[in-house]
């Protein structure tokens, strides 16, 4: 190999050396941003994730000293906080069992447009057995709503 060669080949290898250093620049430069793009995504799926669980906790916090100060009754907040505590997976629904027994017990009350549309013997007797389920379970709803509050509250 002549010097000339050697010259000719160390040449081409540097501008190899530089097309392939240039190109891992532009992809670690696109990586970069992609990983920022996926940060900022990741952050904002949190942030969302945050709200939607301070909403729930408001609700449920809410429905709790609502049922607390007698305005709205047992049956609606049973239902209402059933539902949000299953939409929540901060919450162990295994520690308020009352509150998914009584809702076992009210499910198949009609609500809504079909409740109007009951006959006055019918709503009379939905409301009987409602109010026997509120009955049944007064005290022991009662204590699960106050220990909900004071973990929605801590």
């Amino acid at each position: 190999m002549t010097q000339n060669e050697f010259y000719i080949y160390s040449a081409i290898l540097v501008v190899i050396i530089f097309a392939l250093s240039i190109a891992v620049s532009f992809y670690y430069v696109k990586l970069q941003k992609i990983k920022k793009v996926r940060d900022e995504y990741v952050k904002e799926l949190q942030k969302n994730e945050q709200e939607r669980h301070d909403y729930i906790f408001d609700s449920i916090r809410t429905i709790c000293m609502a049922y607390t100060q007698d305005q709205v009754e047992a049956s609606e907040a049973c239902i209402r906080l059933r539902m949000l505590i299953d939409r929540n997976e901060l919450i162990e629904n295994e520690k308020y069992p009352t509150i998914f027994a009584m809702y076992e017990k009210l499910k198949h009350f009609k609500t809504h447009e079909v409740r109007n549309a009951l006959s006055s013997k019918e709503k009379f007797a939905e409301d009987k057995e409602r109010y026997q389920v509120e009955e049944d379970f007064k005290e022991l709803f009662a204590h699960e709503c106050k220990l909900l509050l004071e973990e929605v509250n801590s």
